[in-house]
């Protein structure tokens, strides 16, 4: 097993990531799906440790997960340092005995979740299938990548337990091991334990690797698919080259040229000026054996995949001729530098320092890579670009069209395993402090300086978001921020996003019920000129006629898109059902068709001077800058930002938000849904009250993490769900508490049944129990300084600061407000917030099937049409 040591004691926090070198594509034809599978079963628990693996982590605020792609599966845990022994325990034991415990009960269930992933990912997904489809045509047989990551059904089916057992006795093993370890440790203590815990397990066979193994497409193949969805979209795939390929680096750059960002190529040409597409995106994707180059366009209304088609392969044609210029190239490199740097703020995670370090271990054999890859994309020239262009996007592709649906034995032991290591003293953990200071014109700003990376994260929190819509203009606070950078009295919509993307980074506006935020992260030397951009935005919009008429269409299409999309339609329409759909927090956020098609650029002008002031806009920075710097840089873009709020500022309703009475299953009919979305919900407490400690630990105990009671039921036990969850949406007025997840459609009914008893059974027969509640309190604490590790994280909590009107310090407090909760507290308030006479329930799936199963609940079944009116009782 190879072992890779990384420190970092900036943070108590330390990632333990594993990869196995085994992935879909060491399976073989009807034996699909193994390695996926085994990515659900190394979690059920292992001979030493014969219980859920996510309880002792979660218990402890640990995160953790695990991927399978065609070449490796990986699992991570990113823990308290204190528990550094605890995660390496339980990463040995499952290396080297988890077939001791796995059983037929546990390899059905987590059989049927899988299958439930590939309905809810692939089948129940808009343009789902398309990637299946794509990478069969693009792999014929014998190629180990035809067959998706996930498995087909069949195969699934037919695997048995001792199937399984076999495929993880060849590849599951430290001989094929690569364990990371990033974080907070000493040295030579972790590897006497890791010595200690994976130094006796046995090895495994010798395995013979796949070599490179070029696609064996020749000329032209063209798959049609049809699906359940509003407009048809193009999928093009030429092969490419496998990692650290020489043309790898050009092949990254030529496909960002072409389709990242609003001034790449093909979104300048196809989006933006024919408007012949509503997206567009291209990707290079290397993978061990082979690689492949895709390009995806999906068409605006009225247009056809035959001018896409025409318009893609006229740009390709244009860079492979004509090299692009240096400042076009030196935008990519901007973007891919920040991006590496945002990456290694990550100690742990999926684009973690450790999950990277595992990766240049296994696929490059040195993790020192990590340091000098990045030099192959700096040395990248414009001729490159036009070259692999030219050798790759050729006639050999795969051309994939999806249209709209037609109307019709144990070595000797050196160490006891059967016991749980206890955990090292925990480190105290102070967060990072904010300052603050302010302009003249009343305009805040806070700052939490981070100075181990050269980059600096940014937002202008304005106090004002859906709640502040007309009622007869929902969605026009989400239409006049998404207008902001599409001109200015200064610049054009092109040239606000060509200056974003030279910088590396690009704007992002996002617009909730009580806020808006404008962001963005930066290279440091960048902060001033990502500074004046953003308030040339807010200071001087000049939405532009024929802009806004294009975002109209854009907007209108997407709308009409939801349709295809069943989670998208039930998380649109349950604030509805239980605020009110004309409400301040219940109508939909994006707006209607009808609001759309109605919004003039005197509604846009009339919003920006009703709501849009120094006075409630506070600037958030996190990153390599000082307090002085911050002030003085904003003090030159905002300080002649004048105070404008106009007379006729609507108000926001406080004492009319809606309850909704009576006991019913709001149904919406999906015809042909392959799963069902179950939404319920209640209105609760503002973010600022005396229970919020006793509610998010109730929320982490019902439904909030993997092994809540709602997910262990729906998921664990019945294999309903690939995952079943609750939540909060903390609003400053009444905030909602919701649950759910998508099940499948032919358990729909015994499925909402049990979600039903679990909110029964939590406020009378089976209350919160001391273990469970001291479990998540400590899981709460314990996680604590995790929430700290990114730039965004940090930018996140000073805005609920701003946002709930907490004091500077609150995170100084926050965990001895937990710490102190009380058992008694939790169970009074999940009384109060699960009282099953103001439950709303939602259901979006087929009608036909589901209807008679959820008759035997005895509610009244309520039908809504697509916009979450009432249609029928």
């Amino acid at each position: 097993m190879d072992l890779v040591l990384h420190q970092d004691n900036s943070l108590p926090i330390v990632s333990v990531n594993v990869w196995y070198h085994v992935g879909s594509k060491d399976e073989e034809p009807g034996k699909t799906g193994y390695a996926h599978l085994f990515e659900h079963l190394m979690f059920e628990g292992s001979k030493n440790h014969n219980k859920s693996f996510f309880e002792p982590l979660q218990d402890i605020g640990a995160t953790l997960n695990g991927s399978t792609t065609p070449d490796r599966t990986n699992y991570w845990e990113n823990v308290p340092s204190n528990y550094l022994e605890l995660a390496l325990w339980l990463e040995s034991d499952r290396m080297g005995f988890l077939t001791d415990a796995l059983d037929q009960s546990r390899f059905d269930i987590q059989r049927d979740v899988v299958k439930n992933e590939r309905r809810q990912s692939y089948e129940n997904r808009p343009y789902g299938m398309a990637s299946i489809y794509l990478q069969q045509a693009l792999y014929p047989l014998p190629h180990p990548y035809h067959w998706p990551t996930i498995g087909f059904h069949e195969d699934l089916n037919a695997a048995t337990l001792e199937d399984a057992k076999k495929f993880f006795r060849e590849f599951y093993s430290p001989s094929n091991a690569s364990l990371s370890i990033a974080g907070d440790f000493d040295v030579d203590k972790t590897k006497a334990q890791v010595e200690k815990y994976f130094g006796s397990l046995k090895q495994g066979p010798n395995l013979n690797r796949k070599g490179n193994m070029e696609s064996m497409i020749q000329g032209k193949t063209s798959v049609t698919l049809y699906d359940k969805v509003l407009l048809p979209k193009l999928i093009l795939a030429w092969p490419s080259t496998p990692r650290f390929h020489e043309d790898e680096a050009a092949l990254s750059i030529l496909a960002s040229i072409l389709g990242a960002g609003k001034v790449s190529r093909l979104h300048k040409t196809l989006v933006y000026e024919q408007r012949i597409a509503q997206s567009v995106g291209v990707g290079n994707s290397p993978s061990e054996i082979a690689g492949e180059f895709y390009l995806e366009a999906t068409a605006a209304p009225d247009h056809s995949i035959k001018e896409i088609e025409a318009a893609v392969f006229g740009e390709i044609e244009k860079i492979q001729k004509e090299p692009p210029s240096q400042e076009e190239l030196q935008r990519i490199k901007n973007v891919m530098e920040l991006q590496r740097i945002r990456q290694m703020a990550q100690v742990g995670g999926f684009g973690g320092r450790a999950n990277r370090l595992n990766s240049f271990n296994v696929f490059g054999g040195d993790p020192g890579l990590i340091n000098t890859d990045f030099e192959r994309y700096i040395a990248v020239t414009s001729e490159d670009i036009s070259r692999v262009a030219q050798i790759y996007l050729s006639t050999r592709l795969v051309s994939l069209v999806v249209l709209p649906e037609p109307s019709f034995n144990q070595t000797e032991e050196r160490v006891d395993r059967s016991l749980k290591p206890n955990p090292e003293q925990q480190k105290k953990f102070d967060p990072p402090v904010t300052k603050r200071t302010k302009l003249e014109n009343g305009m805040n700003i806070l700052l939490v300086e981070k100075h181990e990376l050269p980059i600096v994260t940014f937002g202008l929190l304005l106090g004002s978001g859906a709640s502040a819509d007309p009622s007869n203009k929902p969605g026009l606070s989400a239409f006049t921020s998404s207008m902001l950078q599409e001109g200015t009295i200064n610049r054009t919509s092109q040239e606000i996003s060509s200056e974003f993307e030279f910088m590396g980074t690009q704007l992002n506006i996002s617009v909730g019920r009580e806020r808006t935020v404008i962001s963005t992260a930066v290279i440091d030397r960048y902060f001033d000129k990502a500074m004046e951009l953003v308030s040339d935005i807010i200071k001087n919009p000049s939405f532009p006629p024929d802009e806004l008429d294009r975002v109209r269409k854009e907007r209108l299409t997407s709308l009409r898109r939801l349709r295809d999309d069943s989670t998208a339609l039930a998380s649109r329409i349950a604030p509805s059902l239980i605020y009110g759909l004309d409400s301040a927090y219940g109508h939909p956020l994006s707006g209607t068709e009808e609001s759309t098609s109605a919004f003039e650029r005197e509604d846009l002008i009339g919003y920006c001077k009703a709501n849009y002031d120094p006075e409630s806009a506070t600037l958030l920075v996190v990153g390599n800058v000082s307090l002085d710097y911050v002030k003085e840089i904003a003090n030159k873009n905002f300080g002649d930002w004048n105070v404008n709020i106009t007379d006729n500022q609507p108000e926001k309703p406080i004492d009319s938000l809606y309850l909704n009475p009576s006991k019913a299953i709001y149904l919406l009919d999906k015809p042909g849904a392959a799963q069902s979305i179950i939404r319920c919900g209640v209105l609760g407490p503002p973010r600022i009250n005396e229970n919020y400690s006793s509610l998010i630990i109730l929320d982490h105990i019902f439904g909030g993490q993997f092994t809540s009671r709602l997910n262990m039921n729906l998921r664990q036990d019945k294999g309903y769900s690939y995952g079943y969850r609750s939540w909060i949406d903390w609003h400053q007025q009444s905030s909602l508490f919701g649950f759910g997840g998508a099940v499948q459609t032919d358990v729909t009914g015994d499925a909402l049944n049990e979600t039903i008893k679990e909110a029964r059974r939590i406020i009378s027969d089976t209350p919160v129990s001391k273990d469970e509640f001291e479990s998540a309190r400590e899981s709460l604490v314990r996680e604590f300084p995790s929430l700290f590790e990114t730039q965004g994280q940090i930018l996140e909590g000073l805005a609920q600061i701003v946002s709930y009107d907490l004091p500077d310090d609150y995170y100084n407090h926050i965990v001895n407000e937990i710490s102190s909760t009380s058992l008694d507290a939790v169970n009074r308030v999940a009384k109060e917030i699960l009282d099953q006479d103001r439950l709303v329930t939602l259901l979006v799936g087929d009608r036909s099937v589901i209807e008679e199963q959820i008759k035997t609940l005895g509610w009244d079944i309520c039908l809504l049409d697509y916009n979450g009116r009432i249609i029928s009782n």
